[in-house]
């Protein structure tokens, strides 16, 4: 999985909220056929080039202004793409055909306006006719978002903007994520609704700014809200004072396994790591107390991971932990 969001930060192109000199848009099915067969020989080409770390051929789809600013970065980034991700093939989420009066204009392309999942484009027009394709390599669970942006020169389409990043994790998206989130919120599971915002903080900008969700605002205002209330709720690290060793959480986060994401649950033992028996008895008091303390931590999930540590890491060093699976049965 790609934790962070991989962007190809190519500021050939600034960003403007008007579609004046927009002369015309078509979506998907409305794009003329042959038009799309154009693009879609390109778009495989494209795709190609980024799963088989074909640097040269990726830079033969490239406006010569896209070269300029960005092809010092572009071997490194497209080996990381490369290497994170195994797909056959892509499916389209969506692509415009763009016609434009003049160039230099700002586009701006909503996919809709009251769907969960709407979204907007944004761009700077360098030609009068541009192409926006979004395409989703398939057979991934943890999808990433291809953004390619042409432009027609003389006949001829080249890539003036491409970025590449975290569409959907489990296959959830930003939105999906901010929904999970309101509902564990609603319930009064807070450590639930910061973790789920989180991962749709993850997903929420997989162009950069090109690309924009219609609850951007909501998921970012909601992101705020609930980070400063568990803030001012909570303070880590945090000693679970109803344990007589006085053990002391310092980090919960949701872990990434094939079924999906738990909760772990880190804290600071004063056990040594190689008693396992002391640790497994503080390990089973921890437990309760954590499920009184954060509430809901323990509801609707199969599993609930904890690591014991010695020490807290500062991302220095490998520091040593002792793991425990609580596996629920609800």
């Amino acid at each position: 999985m790609i934790k962070k969001t991989l962007l190809l930060i190519l500021t050939v192109l600034t960003l403007q909220s008007c579609n004046l000199g927009t002369s015309g848009t078509w979506k998907n099915d409305n794009i003329d056929k042959d038009k799309k067969e154009q693009i879609k020989i390109l778009n495989d080409k494209l795709f190609k080039a980024i799963i088989s770390n074909d640097v040269a051929g990726l830079k033969a789809l490239m406006s010569d202004k896209l070269l300029e600013k960005g092809a010092n970065d572009l071997d490194k980034l497209i080996n990381q793409v490369s290497t994170s991700f195994k797909s056959d093939g892509y499916r389209i989420l969506d692509e415009y055909n763009v016609h434009n009066s003049t160039t230099g204009i700002g586009n701006t392309l909503p996919s809709g306006i009251s769907g969960d999942n709407d979204y907007v484009i944004n761009y700077q027009a360098l030609n009068k006719e541009m192409y926006v394709s979004l395409l989703l390599p398939t057979g991934l669970d943890n999808e990433l978002l291809i953004t390619a942006i042409y432009g027609n020169y003389d006949n001829q389409w080249k890539i003036n903007i491409l970025q590449f990043g975290q569409y959907s994790l489990f296959k959830k998206t930003a939105p999906d994520y901010y929904k999970l989130a309101k509902e564990s919120y609603d319930k009064s599971y807070l450590i639930d609704a910061v973790n789920y915002v989180g991962l749709s903080k993850q997903c929420l900008r997989p162009a950069n700014d090109f690309f924009q969700y219609q609850k951007d605002k909501d998921i970012n205002g909601f992101y705020d809200k609930i980070m400063k209330e568990v803030n001012s709720k909570f303070t880590f690290p945090m000693t679970v004072e109803n344990v007589d060793t006085k053990p002391k959480v310092f980090r919960i986060y949701p872990e990434m396994i094939n079924e999906g994401f738990f909760p772990m649950v880190h804290y600071l033992t004063n056990i040594n790591l190689k008693d396992t028996t002391a640790l497994k008895v503080e390990n089973e008091k921890v437990k309760k107390e954590i499920n009184q303390i954060f509430k809901g931590i323990d509801k609707d999930k199969k599993f609930v991971f904890y690591r014991a540590f010695n020490e807290i890491p500062n991302g220095k060093k490998l520091v040593e932990h002792y793991g425990f699976i609580d596996k629920r049965t609800e």
